[in-house]
């Protein structure tokens, strides 16, 4: 069914779902959809792989909130795009690359933001700015097993996690122990690449590395530094900051939340079992209300500081996951920043006016980029 286009067209890129759709996150597009009338915006979500190139249209899927049911349709190729694409493979990132670089290089259509490089290079971004680097965990490829054995016999522990990765998949905690009788012990507790807890031991290297290869395959890994980030309840948490651009084109820090992982994780991602809890309740728990109230004035700075940074290197961004840890001694680190985050935290705190700004934040942001391209 082809479409008269009324309003501007804001496209929501997704990857499709077992190679066809509909896509997950569904009731989340449907309020965008339902917001963008408000704006005066025709939204639809659609796949780069659905776009016929000769006659620059675009097979989309809407929402009709009046019977509640999702149409397919054919769109002109739409002036602004929300990218919400997530690759799960290099096969499947090279299925949609050359679709999206065509997008990207045309003067008609602009992105909201453009989605962040690998963790490393984010890290490197970071560390531009002298006043983060305190913040900054040591953090190296692992290349080889010499890498993982130099970093070893200087530290007893290392975090491994995947270069690509998220909600804490395939993350893994080693810890090398070392006894006069015994000799080394080398032990592994962690996630998979299916979010299933991993636990084992090792009495040899060799035999800790030939299961890490196996482990990995091809993906590229990162060592960073362990940090003891558990509450006094024994569990793993870190505090997740959502910064948005908002309807004036201004970066504003749309909540935080701690969340905390299950008792044993490694990580605190809620696809991984974790829940969420309210900022500065818990933090008064852990340290007392002096300490808690100069974490969070250490953390509303952090939150404002890194998005223009990360601008200023990597090009436009529309919205950032800001992932912060708090060690046993009441340091700060900056574990990862995300330009595609996710909203479960705000839902599962039952804080509704942060979880309403964090969907209409985009759909706001994506107003102003279209009144500033028109000049009013």
């Amino acid at each position: 069914m082809q479409r008269n286009r009324a309003w501007p067209l804001l496209g929501i890129m997704v990857t499709e779902l077992h190679g066809k759709l509909p896509f997950a996150n569904a009731s989340f597009y449907e309020r965008l959809i339902i917001l963008g009338q408000q704006e005066n915006l025709d939204v639809f979500v659609f796949s780069p792989n659905r776009i016929d190139w000769q006659q620059h249209t675009v097979t989309g899927h809407t929402y009709i909130p009046k019977r509640q049911e999702w149409v397919t349709r054919i769109y002109p190729l739409p002036q602004l795009i929300y990218d919400r694409s997530f690759f799960s493979s290099k096969v499947s990132y090279r299925m949609y690359r050359e679709h999206v670089s065509r997008l990207r290089e045309r003067p008609d259509i602009r992105f909201l933001g453009y989605g962040l490089g690998s963790k490393l290079e984010v890290h490197r971004m970071l560390q531009r700015d002298g006043a983060l680097s305190p913040y900054l965990p040591e953090t190296r490829m692992l290349n080889s097993e010499h890498d993982l054995r130099s970093w070893l016999n200087q530290h007893q522990d290392v975090f491994l996690k995947p270069q690509g990765g998220s909600q804490g998949k395939g993350a893994l905690h080693l810890h090398r122990e070392v006894s006069p009788d015994q000799g080394e012990l080398f032990t592994v507790h962690g996630r998979s690449a299916r979010n299933l807890p991993v636990h084992c031991q090792f009495k040899q290297f060799e035999a800790c590395w030939q299961w890490l290869r196996s482990f990995i395959g091809s993906r590229p890994y990162l060592m960073q530094q362990y940090l003891s980030l558990l509450s006094r309840e024994g569990t793993v948490y870190d505090v997740r900051s959502l910064v948005q651009k908002n309807e004036r084109g201004l970066w504003a820090t749309t909540g935080m939340a701690v969340r905390t992982g299950m008792p044993g994780s490694v990580t605190s991602n809620l696809h991984g079992g974790g829940s969420a809890e309210e900022v500065s309740s818990f933090l008064e728990r852990q340290f007392g209300a002096a300490k808690a109230a100069e974490l969070i004035a250490a953390l509303t700075e952090l939150s404002s500081r890194i998005p223009p940074l990360l601008e200023k290197y990597h090009g436009r961004l529309a919205e950032l996951g800001i992932d912060i840890g708090i060690d046993i001694q009441g340091s700060i680190w900056i574990l990862e920043v995300n330009s595609k985050p996710g909203r479960t935290i705000f839902a599962r705190m039952r804080n509704e006016e942060a979880r309403q700004q964090a969907i209409a934040n985009p759909i706001r942001y994506a107003g102003f980029l279209l009144h500033k391209k028109l000049g009013s």
